[in-house]
């Protein structure tokens, strides 16, 4: 692929993940080999549909539509629709360690049930990533509710590697994610005084090892300023967390094709 091209892709990256929740704007966060010089700042737009997640939790089953928004000053200071209002507070070439305000979405409301469920909120997190040979990434961020929704803490750990193909920037990942017990309560138990009302038995999980999963994603140039992502990701639950009777399944897929438009500062 044409160094050129290959530049017009970096934008794609955190876009087409923005569904996935083991990524992180992996553009940002993360210290994979540039393929493209820093810009002063750079502001990225777009949308397409996406299965398998929902920022409200309502229809997550389903294709949605989802918005896309993401900024960037010097690839220092970052705000995105996944990870947030970020900051790489030590910025390496192949090391990248920073804070993160994170936004915390929305369980989403069980029809016909009286269940106080988590609605959209933030985490205060904090993120290490070191790339190794071959392009390689190793990191993981702590991140704990900073909303005052008794929400706890979740550790999220990955490995992922990047490469130029002659379609487009292949990325694939794997991870594993854990809770705290206040984390896999609020999301995933049921209180006994909350049962009364709520079609469900009680349920107080524990936390520990909550998923783990594998994602791949391909970013595919239109133009100059253009751009496509496709996207799959599956993650299987683990611990208490998957016997919950709040889930469906055990597991679940998410997929999704966005699209994006580019602006930049040109320097």
């Amino acid at each position: 692929m044409p160094l050129r091209a290959a530049r017009r892709l970096a934008a794609l990256t955190a876009v087409a993940f923005v569904a996935l929740p083991a990524a992180s704007a992996l553009a940002q966060a993360q210290p994979y080999e540039a393929v493209e010089a820093t810009k002063t700042w750079k502001v990225d737009i777009g949308g397409g549909v996406v299965r398998g997640f929902s920022a409200t939790g309502a229809k997550s089953d389903q294709f949605n539509f989802t918005a896309w928004g993401s900024a960037s000053y010097r690839d220092v200071v970052y705000a995105n629709g996944l990870d947030g209002l970020g900051w790489n507070a030590i910025k390496r070439d192949g090391f990248h360690a920073g804070v993160q305000l994170r936004p915390r979405f929305a369980a989403g409301d069980i029809e016909g049930s009286t269940l106080d469920r988590p609605d959209l909120g933030a985490d205060a997190a904090i993120y290490a990533y070191k790339r190794l040979p071959g392009n390689v990434v190793v990191g993981g961020r702590i991140q704990h509710d900073a909303t005052g929704d008794d929400a706890g803490m979740e550790y999220m750990a990955s490995v992922g590697h990047q490469r130029v193909t002659p379609v487009g920037l292949l990325q694939v990942m794997a991870y594993g994610r854990a809770f705290d017990d206040a984390r896999a309560k609020r999301y995933f138990g049921i209180a006994p005084d909350a049962v009364p009302g709520s079609g469900f038995t009680a349920y107080e999980p524990s936390g520990g090892a909550a998923g783990a999963g594998a994602a791949a994603l391909l970013a595919i140039p239109i133009g100059d300023r253009f751009g496509m992502g496709a996207f799959v990701n599956y993650e299987q639950r683990l611990g208490d967390i998957k016997d919950s009777p709040l889930l469906k399944d055990d597991h679940v897929w998410r997929a999704g094709l966005i699209g994006v438009v580019r602006f930049n500062s040109g320097d």
